[in-house]
């Protein structure tokens, strides 16, 4: 019997949160039958492995856990695709988890459907479980409609999304290997597919920020950057070979918005977040000569990029015109100034 949803969960070294976030699959016997948990355990050196195992042992028909060398995230994606058997196909951070109760109401929801898409809110929480901001898309609800004829330019992250497994398949989707940050694919090419959608106000995934270690860690963004870029520049490339047919059955304007929404990531993490940090100037340089040719227009909006609504100065236009980093602290004190009537 085919499984109604596949989760995939890319694992490494996350023995201290895979517990959480496989008690959170934990649901009623009928639809634990109906539900398929792949563990991709990414060459962990900790007890991931055996963590994951346990849950195989307790739930043998919904737990599985796939040990591989290390590949990074990609590939561990990759191979839960792969491994597949779920009518529908989502992924799952090991350190996150999902709402138990919503995911109920979603599984119930996917049962009784057909769509090539599925968008759900989700919430950013800290380690210990507090919300810090709740995601809600503006979208026709509970009401199927062609995805294409969405014009909002909102960004449907991971968290968000659920696909029907065989438009992955059909369109030989594979996330690149190898670096960081390809969880951008998943949301950018399949959507290039998706014709019926279907938008579902129920909070089910919750994404924790702020942890040491993680992809989203300060320290870990300055490092990896070039994997940001990388991604923007394919990203790039796959747009501009569209056809203007294919343009317009997939919305081109929500694939720029969301080229858009990643490169402003990359300014921000190279200017302003890592401001006291060294960081490869020539890699933003690159990337910045990149857009001013393939997306002029975007290259100037960015340019006027604001520290905040009370401190009208531009960081990026700073850095482009200076050569050198936004001198955060500074501006704070300017802010500070000006906010507080001291200047």
């Amino acid at each position: 019997m085919q499984k109604l949803l596949t989760i995939i969960i890319p694992t490494y070294n996350m023995q201290d949160y895979l517990g959480r976030c496989l008690d959170s699959l934990i649901v009623s016997d009928d639809m634990m039958q109906s539900l398929e948990v792949l563990v991709i355990n990414d060459g962990s050196k900790d007890r991931s492995s055996q963590i994951a195992y346990s849950y195989q042992d307790r739930f043998p028909n919904t737990f599985r856990v796939i040990d591989k060398e290390n590949g990074n995230y990609g590939s561990c994606v990759n191979r839960g695709l792969k491994e597949a058997t779920g009518k529908y196909i989502k992924v799952l951070d090991a350190d996150d988890w999902f709402g138990t109760a919503n995911f109920i109401s979603f599984l119930e929801e996917l049962e009784s459907m057909d769509m090539d898409m599925v968008i759900t809110d989700f919430n950013q929480v800290d380690n210990d479980g507090t919300v810090v901001k709740t995601f809600r898309f503006k979208l026709p609800y509970n009401s199927p409609f062609l995805f294409q004829e969405i014009k909002d330019a909102e960004y449907y992250g991971l968290h968000s999304i659920t696909y029907k497994t065989q438009l992955l398949r059909e369109m030989n989707y594979r996330q690149t290997e190898g670096i960081s940050y390809t969880d951008t694919e998943w949301v950018f090419y399949p959507q290039t597919r998706v014709q019926k959608a279907i938008y579902l106000p129920l909070n089910v995934y919750h994404y924790v920020i702020g942890r040491e270690g993680q992809t989203m860690d300060p320290q870990v963004l300055l490092k990896s950057a070039g994997h940001y870029t990388e991604l923007i520049r394919n990203m790039i490339e796959f747009s501009d070979n569209l056809s203007e047919f294919d343009a317009r059955q997939i919305g081109a304007c929500r694939l720029e918005a969301q080229i858009k929404h990643l490169s402003c990531g990359v300014y921000k993490i190279c200017l302003i977040k890592q401001n006291r940090q060294l960081f490869d100037e020539s890699l933003l340089s690159a990337f910045d000569n990149l857009l001013k040719n393939k997306r002029p227009i975007m290259y100037q909006e960015i340019g006027k990029l604001r520290l905040n609504s009370y401190l009208p100065l531009s960081y990026v236009r700073f850095w482009r015109l200076l050569g050198i980093r936004f001198p955060v602290d500074a501006f704070r004190e300017i802010y500070r100034r000006i906010r507080y009537g001291k200047a």
